[in-house]
């Protein structure tokens, strides 16, 4: 009975709030039962397409962004550039961004959009990310322990989240 004396504004944010907020309770929970248990470990790289090291043995211990993207997608080049950003500044602490190209493109197309992107980090044709997904880009993070602690769209703001808390666990 006092829940209908309140006035009707009042009954209608606090029944907002509850909607809102309920499932974001379960959202982090929901997240992590969406990553399957996959490793480093398991993954196949196709062959290198620039000049950059790439060396799977020399992952171990570090955190690992796989970025697969295509050179026929407007997303994925547009993150190019904000991903070599994140491999500069974080290579010091022990981050690897490593690029797949999933559409099945010559070598030359692929230099051409990263030499555009002015992009260093390593870069293959092809290759499993260790999820299956649908659409580009996608992006796969590791931690340290070389397990995917979570995968998606890199515009998520869950993307830059997994990479702060996965090198937080960076020994150093």
């Amino acid at each position: 009975m006092k829940w209908m004396k309140l006035p009707a504004i009042v009954r209608c944010l606090t029944l907002l709030s509850v909607c809102c907020v309920l499932p974001l309770a379960g959202a982090k929970e929901k997240d992590q039962a969406q990553v399957p248990d996959v490793s480093l470990e398991s993954l196949s790289f196709g062959p290198s397409v620039n000049e950059a090291d790439l060396d799977p043995k020399a992952l171990a211990g570090k955190v690992v962004i796989l970025d697969a993207w295509g050179v026929n997608c407007g997303p994925c080049i547009a993150l190019l550039p904000d991903l070599q950003r994140m491999a500069k500044s974080g290579e010091k602490k022990g981050l690897v961004v490593i690029g797949v190209e999933r559409q099945n493109s010559s070598k030359d197309a692929i230099l051409a959009v990263l030499k555009k992107a002015r992009v260093t980090y390593p870069v293959v044709s092809g290759g499993s990310i260790g999820v299956d997904f649908a659409g580009l880009p996608h992006a796969a993070v590791y931690g340290v322990d070389g397990k995917l602690r979570w995968h998606g769209s890199p515009n998520d703001d869950g993307f830059k989240r997994a990479v702060r808390e996965a090198l937080r666990e960076v020994e150093r």
